[in-house]
């Protein structure tokens, strides 16, 4: 399928062919074109009918008198044209308060929608495991083996201080709990209780 942007480019040098401003090898290019396009054959036609019509038209035979007046004709015709209609305000100043107050109520319309319409932004929640934040700490630490004590060190303390009386007395009402408990640890959880319940 011939793209109208190629046809373009051949018209352009249908024109030239009648300018005789054509390298042969464009010409060759445009000859195969025509055989394939039947809309720029016509077009082709058409420009030489004009082409060949316009040469035929008798050229107009106007009196020396006229191109010697035409001069005056001009300048008297342009001094009687009064300055405001000779140039023309444009269409978008004519109208500028028009505009101004257009675009005011646009923009309050905008932002009265963003500020009543739009739904809240809800803050978003990150899901971790705890497995996943300690291996990212140990390949930051690598293999500075003081950096590693000292963060061991910081782990155990904090287990002692956690054992040493802060745990809740029972585990059900402890959300955190729960919440770090995997999907394994929980079916490890059920299969004791019903070994509990059974027994």
């Amino acid at each position: 399928m011939r793209s109208k942007m190629n046809c373009n480019k051949f018209r352009k040098w249908l024109s030239d062919v009648l300018d005789r401003e054509l390298t042969e090898k464009k010409q060759q290019l445009l000859q195969r074109h025509l055989e394939e396009c039947a809309p720029c054959r016509s077009y082709k036609e058409s420009i030489e009918k004009i082409n060949t019509e316009s040469k035929s038209l008798e050229k107009p035979k106007l009196a020396s008198e006229y191109w010697q007046m035409f001069n005056s004709r001009l300048k008297t015709k342009l001094l009687s044209i009064e300055p405001e209609e000779f140039i023309s305000k444009p269409f978008l100043s004519r109208w500028k308060w028009a505009w101004a107050a257009a675009g005011s109520i646009l923009i309050t319309t905008v932002g009265l929608y963003f500020l009543f319409f739009q739904a809240k932004a809800t803050p978003e929640t990150y899901a971790f495991s705890y497995e996943d934040v300690l291996s990212q700490i140990y390949q930051e630490i690598g293999n500075n083996s003081e950096l590693e004590n000292s963060f061991n060190q910081l782990i155990l303390a904090s287990i002692q201080e956690t054992l040493q009386g802060n745990l809740p007395r029972n585990f059900s009402d402890d959300p955190y709990f729960w919440e770090s408990l995997t999907e394994e640890d929980l079916k490890f959880l059920e299969s004791e209780i019903k070994k509990e319940s059974n027994s």
